[in-house]
């Protein structure tokens, strides 16, 4: 037996143990099913790297056939290409192995209704429903993006500039983006700037690394069939206004010259933040096709002041400063927050805070048998306080109503739609709200 025909034989034989592991894995996640979700959601993302190596070596790992034995068929080699077809739908990979878990429904059909109404009032009106995914776990993501319909944007964290050369770090998830697009959910990969003004100089300042992370941001985008790039640069430092006005101009052409969106975050200006200087915001918006006003945190996790994340006031005064600044309402679209944060005060004065999903507030309040606090009318929110053994504890928390007055502007102002960071902290119920809210205000 010569050596090509060794090496091919081999190659086969693995390829067909390949497939059985394959089989074995299937078998084992079915038994893991009966045991419980915290065990499958742990063998499941161990599958996703254990199938990635295989799929390497399937595609990659032998010269193939030559063309005039391509013909022939072996047992072996039967499974193999078996096995190597799998790969070319990566979605059918993540299908097989992830739990496939309905998302609540506590209402009895009524959210879902309700889910789908603002699904479909987000596709005629062109309301954008945005959510982040901040997680590089394809089966996360996909948790995520099944736990919440009525999304018709997905904004997953994904790229970060690395370096002052203008290079990224960081990766697509082509599973996701198929998962995503197949049911026409648009995907806007974000990039941040990792909240570095030093970094962020020394990239404006050189040419050279300009054009690179252009192209570097450009080639991901295209390269894994991205629909837009969400751009997160915070903390630029007032001195580089013109050069991050410039980069967002030459980004965004290059970028509608392929067909893909960009948008930019901006937060605030209504209080003194080191990059509230930093950005131009009527340039800016004619230099994008969306601007996401993150609109929090009114009080910051170490802030020394406790307070609410977002209260009405602080929301509306954030949406009116953009729009007197020259940012069109169909460009701005809400960012609001599906986290609250409890805060600590202790008798020596310190404070510290720990930030949950806002829609676990009440369950955490009744678990220990705490207030659940009086509504605040002006502030839009509710508020407890109760004592603690070093001091005392409080937290500001949203309602449905919340939720309410919050999209209401989204009605009133014409905005462009919303965007909730993040749907890791989403839960039914604050999503209902959101959703619920949306499709009330939105309706003619």
């Amino acid at each position: 037996m010569n050596r090509s025909k060794l090496s091919r034989l081999i190659a086969e034989r693995i390829s067909a143990i390949s497939a059985l592991f394959l089989l074995a894995a299937g078998f084992v996640i079915s038994l893991a099913s009966a045991v419980g979700q915290p065990f499958t959601d742990r063998l499941a993302e161990s599958e996703v790297q254990a199938l990635a190596s295989i799929e390497v070596n399937a595609l990659f790992g032998n010269d193939g056939p030559p063309a005039n034995e391509h013909g022939k068929a072996t047992p072996f080699r039967a499974v193999a290409e078996r096995l190597q077809s799998l790969f070319v739908n990566p979605v059918a990979i993540l299908r097989h192995m992830l739990p496939q878990v309905a998302p609540s429904d506590p209402g009895g059909g009524l959210q879902t209704s309700l889910l789908n109404s603002i699904a479909a009032m987000a596709q005629s009106r062109h309301t954008l429903v945005i959510g982040w995914l901040p997680s590089t776990n394809p089966t996360t993501c996909v948790r995520w993006i099944q736990d919440n319909p009525g999304v018709n944007v997905v904004s997953p964290t994904w790229f970060h500039l690395a370096d002052a050369s203008g290079n990224l770090s960081g990766s697509a998830l082509p599973t996701v983006v198929q998962y995503a697009q197949e049911r026409h959910i648009q995907v806007w990969a974000l990039v941040d700037n990792q909240f570095s003004a030093t970094l962020t100089h020394e990239v404006l300042a050189n040419p050279r690394a300009v054009t690179n992370l252009i192209d570097e941001i450009a080639y991901q985008a295209s390269a894994y069939h991205l629909n837009g790039v969400n751009l997160d640069f915070e903390n630029v430092a007032a001195a580089d206004r013109n050069r991050f006005t410039d980069f967002v101009g030459k980004l965004h052409a290059r970028l509608h010259s392929l067909g893909i969106d960009l948008s930019l975050d901006l937060t605030p200006d209504i209080v003194q933040l080191d990059d509230s200087e930093a950005f131009f915001h009527a340039a800016l918006a004619d230099e994008v096709d969306q601007v996401v006003l993150m609109a929090y945190d009114e009080h910051w996790a170490t802030d020394p002041d406790p307070g609410p994340v977002a209260d009405l006031p602080w929301v509306e005064r954030s949406v009116n400063d953009l729009l007197d600044t020259g940012v069109p309402a169909n460009k701005l679209v809400l960012g609001i927050p599906l986290y609250t944060r409890f805060w600590y005060v202790n008798t020596d004065g310190s404070v510290q805070s720990n930030a949950v999903s806002a829609g676990a507030v009440q369950s955490i309040l009744n678990e220990y048998r705490l207030p659940l606090g009086t509504w605040n009318d002006s502030l839009g929110l509710m508020f407890t306080q109760y004592p603690t053994k070093t001091g005392y504890a409080e937290v500001w928390y949203p309602t449905s109503q919340t939720y309410d007055d919050w999209l209401q502007l989204v009605s009133d102002d014409g905005l462009a739609g919303v965007a909730v960071w993040s749907l890791a902290w989403s839960d039914a119920t604050s999503w209902a709200s959101t959703v619920h809210a949306l499709h009330l205000n939105a309706s003619p």
